[in-house]
């Protein structure tokens, strides 16, 4: 009895009129980008965190993932005591637990855990011009459309 549910959702998604169609984020920013400048590409963007060079030109990273910061702890003696008195218009702000890395040369990424990587890299040619966009860690757009007859 459990097994026609499942066979009804198997045929159901066989039979349908509609096909799955993924459109990967690189494919979609490249066609967004493409022969736009440098400058116009960092005017939008902000700062870039590296730039690196290739045969065709050079390779702007753009870092947007996020990082776990984990505080060091300290020891405290035992004997130590605090004399902290909180006033009723002063406010105790948590530290935060993440940091986002885009263009931050001073943070060490090796001292931090990756929660989520999301990066893109934008490729140049000679003529400082966008070829192709790497989108890493971007989800891909989903579409359905009739499947032709």
């Amino acid at each position: 009895m459990k097994a026609i549910p499942a066979i009804a959702i198997c045929l159901f998604t066989a039979c349908s009129p509609y096909k799955k169609i993924v459109i990967p984020m690189s494919k979609i920013q490249t066609e967004n980008w493409m022969d736009k400048s440098e400058a116009l590409v960092i005017s939008k963007l902000g700062p870039y965190k590296t730039k690196t060079l290739n045969e065709t030109g050079y390779v702007l990273l753009f870092d947007y993932s996020s990082y776990n910061h984990t505080p060091e702890k300290k020891t405290v003696p035992n004997n130590y005591q605090t004399n902290i008195s909180v006033g009723n218009n002063r406010q105790i702000i948590q530290p935060t637990t993440y940091v986002t890395s885009s263009a931050k040369p001073g943070l060490d990424i090796n001292k931090f855990e990756i929660i989520k990587e999301k990066a893109m890299k934008f490729y140049f040619d000679k003529n400082k011009n966008v070829i192709y966009v790497d989108a890493i860690g971007y989800p891909d757009s989903v579409r359905y459309e009739l499947s032709k007859k």
